[in-house]
């Protein structure tokens, strides 16, 4: 497929260099294009999706514009219209924070707006579908979330939940498909819209662990919530620093976490640290460490 991209940006504002994709090509290709000029790329090798068009896409960041693209016939150089790169674009648009159902014949994700939908590991080619992990209207504040460990919990989310009129945050928990509000297992604030920032099972299904910000915001930590006790027990003990994402391991010891210096993005201030699931011998695993994953 070849496609035109021409940067319509006011030169003060743009970022001149962009990645382009087109749904079915075998890589992306890296342009740099300066406001006012165009430039046109050379797709080789894009797969047939069938009889519809196979949109192109500008990527700067977390910033995405979109064309809708061409038909890709095989065997043949489609010519797709024009690309024009204006405005700002969209922020946040994408597929992001994957949570595999544990039988692995889903995965899950969500949108920049928290909203929740998931799709088959093995999708048909060329398809572009998704299904809603809730069986009715997205709960606000729903941008922490984990799928059950087990055989018997597989079928079972928790999730966060924050509207203004919900008397504070929770976590719930419901069956696939179901409607919200489920089962609410734990308020972990009194303030409404507060974001958790990170929220998972413990492997044999018997709790969840969770990352939260204290009430002034000058610190965050690690939480357990027990099933048969509904008790909250804290994990970790930061006075001054943030525990971001964290990942437990396959035996549910210990926990692996992003100890931040700040509660913002600011990803160059983490370390990577471990603890035992009750908070006993915390030490330094890696500096300069984010997004941690136990091995199986």
């Amino acid at each position: 497929m070849t496609v035109t991209v021409r940067n319509d940006q006011d030169a003060g504002t743009t970022p001149g260099t962009f990645i382009v994709y087109v749904a079915g090509a075998d890589e992306p290709q890296q342009i740099a294009l300066p406001a006012g000029t165009a430039k046109t790329l050379v797709f080789k090798s894009v797969a047939d999706f069938g009889k519809h068009p196979q949109p192109v896409v500008a990527m700067f960041g977390k910033r995405r514009w979109f064309t809708p693209g061409s038909d890709v016939i095989a065997g043949r150089n489609v010519v797709s219209p024009t690309f024009s790169i204006s405005g700002d674009g969209f922020d946040m648009f994408g597929a992001f924070r994957p949570v595999w159902r544990s039988d692995g014949s889903r995965i899950s994700y969500r949108s920049g707006l928290c909203v929740l939908s998931s799709v088959s590991s093995k999708p048909t080619p060329g398809e572009y579908s998704f299904d809603p992990l809730f069986g009715g209207k997205n709960p606000l504040g729903s941008c922490a979330w984990d799928w059950g460990p087990t055989a018997a919990t597989a079928n079972q989310i928790i999730y966060t939940e924050n509207a203004s009129d919900s008397g504070g945050s929770s976590i719930y928990r419901i069956t696939e498909g179901g409607t919200h509000p489920g089962t609410k297992l734990t308020k972990y604030s009194d303030i409404d819209l507060q974001l958790l920032s990170d929220l998972r099972w413990l492997p044999d299904a018997s709790g969840v662990l969770y990352s939260n910000r204290e009430y002034v915001l000058d610190s965050a930590n690690i939480y357990r919530y027990d099933f048969a006790t509904r008790k909250v027990t804290q994990v970790t003990n930061l006075k001054t620093e943030f525990a971001r994402a964290f990942s437990i391991s396959p035996d549910g010891r210990s926990v692996v976490f992003e100890r931040c210096k700040t509660r913002d993005d600011d990803d160059k201030s983490c370390d990577l640290w471990i603890t035992g699931i009750d908070g006993g011998g915390e030490r330094l695993l890696a500096r300069n460490g984010l997004a941690p994953a136990w091995g199986r």
